[in-house]
């Protein structure tokens, strides 16, 4: 009977749905940076190193926070033509890398976007700028025994307030910085910023605009078994507000999208 029960913990996991991974997945996944010695723990102790997605959280744990970045002295605009103010558009980066396989990456000086007026070629045309500043927020995620392998801290920075002679409230140096990665053996973190093509908008009027931005926070978590996936998704504007709008996995999404197409048929019908 003994003999058996080294076996029970495996057994467990492929009755709750934990498939265990082929020769070809155990390849293509080790193709991504794992060890010899991590895809051998992994196949030896599935529960370890399978992520619990539904255990993935997010919370803000502080607001308003300095980043200490410089910020160059504004330049005024010599000309006496007033640009047109209210078509806004992203002058900065549309996707880039924060945190790369657990290693922070991002430069946040350079790495950013922008939410300014068309007709400005920098954010340096406007006054009137904040300091950089922002929301921290914690990423956690658990094993499927219930053990701590994500702590990510990460703060959401922003600098608002920039106008042309007063008119308008825009923003720029919309970007994340790591704080903290804390990531268990045989785990690979990644964590990407993107700005989808609808994310700027005019909240304002035309004659004062104020900039709106939707910032997506797209993580990733590999192990040499499983990809877990989400994003989270914040909204900035230029007159400083700054919210989460929640957080999403790839399933929630897929579970949110069939419920949509569910309610289709039935009002079809």
């Amino acid at each position: 009977m003994n003999r058996y029960l080294k076996f029970a913990p495996a057994l467990l996991l492929i009755f709750a749905g934990v498939a265990l991974p082929s020769a070809s997945v155990r390849a293509a996944m080790n193709a991504g940076g794992f060890s010899r010695e991590e895809a051998a723990q992994a196949r030896k102790d599935p529960g370890r190193f399978t992520l619990d997605q539904r255990s993935v959280k997010i919370k803000e744990i502080a607001r308003n926070v300095p980043a200490g970045v410089r910020i160059p002295a504004p330049k005024i605009l010599s000309s006496d033509a007033i640009p047109e103010l209210s078509d806004i558009i992203n002058l900065g980066l549309k996707i880039w890398s924060i945190i790369e396989k657990n290693k922070p990456v991002v430069d946040i000086t350079t790495q950013y976007a922008s939410a300014l007026p068309k007709d400005l070629s920098q954010w340096s045309d406007l006054q009137g700028w904040h300091a950089p500043a922002g929301n921290v927020y914690r990423l956690t995620a658990n094993n499927l025994y219930g053990a701590r392998v994500i702590d990510v801290t990460y703060e959401v920075l922003r600098s608002y307030g920039g106008n042309y002679n007063g008119m308008g409230r825009y923003l720029t140096e919309a970007t994340i910085e790591p704080l903290k990665v804390n990531v268990d053996w045989g785990y690979k973190f990644s964590l990407a910023a993107n700005i989808p093509d609808s994310g700027i908008i005019n909240v304002g009027t035309s004659k004062n605009p104020i900039a709106g931005m939707t910032l997506e926070a797209s993580w990733r978590i590999d192990t040499a078994l499983k990809t877990s996936a989400g994003r989270a998704v914040y909204y900035l504007q230029g007159d400083g507000l700054l919210r989460s709008m929640g957080g999403f996995s790839r399933s929630a999404l897929r579970r949110q999208g069939a419920k949509a197409m569910a309610s289709l048929r039935e009002a079809a019908f």
